[in-house]
């Protein structure tokens, strides 16, 4: 495939899709081991180990509802989700952008940032990244969940669910799509969160290997919409 269609492909506009909600760890930028490290040492203080099933539903929900489930007593779970997003800040520099994160620049889309992470972060995270192209960036602390945050989005640019596609790289992500009714992309390689096994087995409308990947998907849908109207 030559540059030039590459070039003409993300930078087309799409008829049908109006906005892009992405997940921010494992999907934009590469946070896993980092996170983990920094939430092990707190943990350990408390002679708390990460289980197996813990660890698979880590990055599933908000950091303090995360360390609920850890058995962290409930008096201490803010103070210690409060040591691990500082923590975390101060090493943010140690965070890399995913696989061709630059290309979703081309994208001539409304991009939104919906994150299980802290907002503060994410902004700290993707001004070191010099990343500039998101419209907006939602963290655990603007919103209960997901799916509700999306749909606020939607009633606020006035969408439908098929006017929007929700990029993720959980299995989780695939619920999510569903949720609210919308397209949803996963994305499945080592800097995801869940294993491709997990990922197959919730069946979500697309998979792609990197953000490169995703002008085709976007492609894809219009073409589908197009052909239906």
């Amino acid at each position: 495939m030559s540059s030039l269609f590459k070039r003409v492909t993300l930078d087309k506009e799409y008829s049908g899709i109006k906005l892009i909600v992405f997940d921010f760890d494992g999907t934009l930028a590469d946070t896993r081991e980092l996170l983990l490290r920094i939430i092990k040492k707190h943990l350990f203080t408390f002679e708390i180990y990460l289980t197996k099933d813990l660890l698979r539903f880590f990055g599933n929900t908000p950091l303090e509802n995360y360390l609920t489930l850890t058995g962290l007593p409930s008096d201490i779970v803010r103070n210690v989700s409060d040591a691990i997003i500082e923590d975390f800040t101060k090493e943010h520099h140690k965070i890399k952008p995913c696989k061709n994160l630059l290309s979703v620049k081309k994208i001539e889309l409304k991009k939104v940032i919906v994150s299980n992470n802290v907002t503060s972060f994410i902004k700290k995270s993707l001004e070191f990244l010099r990343v500039k192209f998101f419209d907006e960036v939602y963290g655990a602390d603007k919103f209960n969940n997901k799916i509700s945050m999306i749909k606020r989005l939607a009633k606020k640019y006035s969408l439908s669910p098929s006017e929007i596609v929700y990029v993720g790289d959980k299995d989780i992500d695939a619920d999510v799509s569903r949720g609210v009714g919308c397209y949803g992309v996963i994305i499945s390689r080592k800097s995801s969160w869940s294993k491709r096994r997990d990922i197959l087995k919730k069946r979500p409308d697309y998979i792609i290997s990197d953000l490169g990947k995703l002008s085709y998907i976007l492609d894809q849908i219009d073409s589908k919409q197009l052909s239906t109207v």
